[in-house]
């Protein structure tokens, strides 16, 4: 795995600052020894084999197929932007065409990764949220610390030639954010405000000067890219670190996991990326129903503004969602969340649960323009989006987690919205 700079970002979010903080949970009396028919961990009516059934369930048949896909798709889109830059290099007359062909892996890429946004587990997620955690997300997507300001200077400069650019330069100048705004952004005008100074160094650079340098700029994130989804496979790869092992198998070996519960306590923190991220950060902030948005709607906080990719990402999240539920794509042969509930007399809250997902992903789907520009068109739309969210993570914060004893994180057990 290459090296990359400490992800400091440059403005905070409010809504998101929690997501640093280790969980600890209104109800993590029910997780500790002594609690009420409880055994190291696991309650009498969810037994150890079973939550470690789940567990070896999520990794096997949702992280590690994941994790390989992204790095796939992440393979492609480096095809795809080399292509790209040799056709803008060279003036080809098919320099459309291979442009049409970038944008278009960067959208597969990014669909896959929204998925994985939802299973921050061990090596994706902060060292300061979860045992395991080696921060590999960041260097992949920085949002919703973005500053394409930073892009253009990295631009002006040609930092993205320097062969310790990774190293030095932070989080926001590469990754999938970094590289939407390269690929996706025909302006000639630099978005940095006016102390910056990029106006003189901007305007040495024509238009075609423009569009080849953030091609070449492109082309150095997507080897990034490409380098670093394939070290978070590997991770996760029961051939390489295989961290799929030791999620299954919490207080074992070398797992970083003292018990079953901690282990599905750092599944549900990652789920819970639903509730502060998805439903409060990408939809309730725009919409003005998260502190944050000073005049609503605030379609310039969206997710995605160059590609209006926005509700292709929510989409994702709950597709993600739903395999870390169901504990695989197959929910007839996997054992997941619902399995457990089931097996603790609680059928219908998984039930309850499972149909909401379906109806928000229903109302993802149901997007046929880009977010940004139905936060202002027709901002019903986008609060009913959000509303289903909402019964998403009411049902995980209320009936899901009272069922499984599970520890809810510290930026959600006072929530009420």
């Amino acid at each position: 795995m290459r090296q990359h700079s400490k992800p400091t970002s440059p403005a905070r979010h409010s809504w998101l600052l929690p997501l640093a903080l280790v969980s600890v949970g209104a109800l993590s009396w029910a997780c500790q020894d002594g609690g009420p028919g409880m055994d190291d961990g696991d309650d009498a009516s969810t037994p150890n084999a079973s939550r470690r059934a789940v567990l070896k369930s999520i990794a096997d048949n949702v992280l590690v197929p994941s994790t390989a896909e992204f790095a796939t798709r992440t393979a492609a889109l480096q095809v795809a932007v080399q292509e790209y830059t040799d056709a803008v290099a060279t003036s080809s007359a098919d320099v459309d065409e291979a442009e049409a062909a970038a944008h278009l892996a960067w959208r597969e890429a990014m669909a896959q990764w929204q998925q994985l946004e939802v299973m921050q587990v061990g090596p994706a997620a902060s060292s300061l949220v979860g045992p395991g955690g080696e921060a590999m997300r960041d260097a992949i997507y920085s949002w919703p610390t973005a500053d394409s300001c930073s892009v253009d200077r990295a631009l002006v400069n040609e930092d993205y030639l320097a062969p310790d650019f990774f190293a030095t330069e932070l989080a926001w100048t590469y990754g999938l954010d970094a590289m939407e705004y390269l690929l996706f952004s025909s302006g000639e005008a630099h978005t940095c405000p006016a102390q910056v100074q990029l106006d003189g160094p901007w305007a040495s650079l024509d238009a075609d000067a423009l569009r080849l340098r953030r091609a070449a700029y492109a082309n150095v994130v997507a080897a990034g890219l490409a380098d670093d989804a394939a070290a978070l496979a590997q991770r996760w790869s029961p051939e390489g670190g295989d961290f799929a092992g030791l999620l299954a198998q919490p207080g074992l070996g070398d797992s970083p996991y003292d018990n079953d519960s901690e282990a599905l306590d750092d599944v549900f923190r990652a789920i819970f990326y639903l509730d502060k991220v998805t439903k409060d950060g990408k939809l309730g902030l725009p919409l003005g129903l998260v502190d944050g948005c000073p005049t609503a709607p605030c379609d310039s906080l969206m997710e995605t503004p160059w590609s209006g990719a926005a509700a292709p990402a929510v989409l994702a999240n709950l597709q993600g969602l739903r395999l870390m539920i169901q504990g695989g794509p197959d929910a007839a042969t996997a054992d997941g969340f619902d399995d457990l509930l089931e097996e603790a007399g609680q059928g219908q809250v998984a039930r309850t649960l499972l149909t909401q997902i379906e109806a928000a992903i229903a109302a993802a789907e149901a997007f046929d323009q880009p977010l940004q520009d139905a936060v202002t068109s027709s901002p019903d739309d986008v609060t009913d989006l959000y509303d289903s969210i909402k019964a998403v993570t009411d049902t995980l914060k209320g009936p899901f987690v009272i069922a499984l004893m599970l520890t809810i994180p510290a930026e959600g057990a006072g929530d009420a919205d």
